[in-house]
């Protein structure tokens, strides 16, 4: 491993300031009732068992393995744990992985409705009717968000991967977007579509094990509420509902480690702008209130990589009888008033002939999630 170095001598001070894995019985029970086996786990394994713990009986029993073997078993199983700290820098990688999985989540459920919220911004507060002259306007937005991913990469540490990628990432947005003028009231509707694979980004070496993909698609509408003709000035109200779809991921020879998301988010808005000649600055805040649904998956885990050594007899029989399983999952949802952000956002654009080109800038008061967007458009 790149940082096995690195994680031997960070265990080697970890094991002087921690003390050993301590193991706790646990009853296994089989479906008929017929057979009970006591064992002492460390604490870690028991919660990774979880539920399975009949299912496990089971399978004891139909491999007539005796109490006594499975003492010697888990007695090697608890001496492995205790090597992991050498090893992945934690004594517990169950439950540092699980938290970081958890933790990761609550971070995305913080980021993807910023992600929505930079897209489809448009300096004038209202672009005017779509007749008798016709306005509208279409082009590319190009966003940035900030994510802090290091609950992700402690998930992908405790698994024993090898990790490259930084703790904070900036979270990219390609989106092409539209904005059409209303017709007999002030209002004009705009619409968003946007897909991206970090993978086709060049940055598989920078995030290393880590990628994600998603996509996005929505729309809005604003009404114009007051207008006067010096400097063009408006103010205007809006409402827009955008939907995200995508899967991040941290997968090498250790494990897979995935989580699969989905938000939809609820914008209500405000804004105001004026302009200059040919330079246009707008200020608004909005409020978004987001549904947002994150499973996620440990799959194909790896033992060696964890405890640090080869299957010995008694590890190979652990992972077969279920003892120490090789995937887990969970995950998290949040409803539209578990999760409603109050966000401030402007910039300002350049208005040259046909072409628009838009600073925005946002900040996200709850989460503390700066991001900010450039768009490049033609324009009527």
């Amino acid at each position: 491993m790149k940082r096995l170095g690195l994680y031997v001598a960070a265990g080697a001070l970890f094991a002087c300031i921690t003390s050993p894995v301590t193991a706790t019985s646990i009853t296994l029970t089989s479906s008929d009732g017929t057979t009970t086996y006591t064992v002492d786990l460390p604490d870690d394994v028991i919660s990774l068992i979880g539920s399975n713990t009949t299912a496990i009986a089971d399978t004891l029993e139909e491999e007539s393995v005796t109490q006594s073997d499975l003492n010697t078993i888990a007695s090697e199983v608890t001496n492995a744990y205790n090597s992991a700290s050498s090893i992945v820098g934690v004594s517990n990688p169950y439950s540092t992985a699980l938290n970081g999985l958890n933790d990761f989540t609550d971070v995305l459920v913080d980021v993807i409705p910023n992600t929505q919220g930079i897209q489809n911004v448009w300096a004038s507060s209202w672009i005017g009717y779509i007749l008798p002259k016709p306005n509208f306007g279409f082009g590319i937005n190009a966003g940035v968000s900030s994510m802090d991913i290091s609950a992700l990469t402690d998930t992908a540490e405790a698994l024993g991967m090898s990790v490259s990628a930084p703790n904070t990432l900036v979270f990219p947005t390609i989106t092409a977007d539209a904005r059409v003028g209303g017709f007999f009231l002030p209002f004009d509707v705009g619409f968003v579509v946007s897909a991206l694979d970090s993978s086709k980004l060049g940055l598989d070496s920078t995030l290393d094990p880590i990628s994600f993909n998603y996509f996005t698609v929505g729309g809005d509408i604003r009404y114009c509420v007051w207008k006067m003709p010096i400097f063009k000035t408006r103010i205007s109200v809006g409402a827009g509902l955008y939907h995200t779809e995508g899967t991040v991921e941290a997968d090498d020879s250790s494990a897979d480690a995935k989580l699969d998301f989905n938000s939809t988010t609820l914008s209500l808005s405000a804004q105001a702008s004026a302009k200059f000649l040919f330079f246009t600055p707008f200020l608004g805040t909005r409020l978004m209130f987001s549904k947002t649904n994150v499973d996620w998956s440990v799959s194909g885990i790896r033992w060696t990589s964890i405890i640090g050594s080869t299957y010995s007899d008694s590890i190979a029989k652990a992972i077969s009888y279920g003892l120490l399983p090789t995937s887990f999952s969970g995950g998290s949802s949040a409803g539209f008033f578990d999760n409603v952000r109050p966000v401030l956002y402007g910039g300002f654009a350049f208005n040259l002939l046909l072409l628009d080109v838009t600073f925005s800038g946002s900040y996200d008061f709850l989460a503390q999630i700066p991001s900010g967007a450039v768009s490049v458009r033609l324009s009527l």
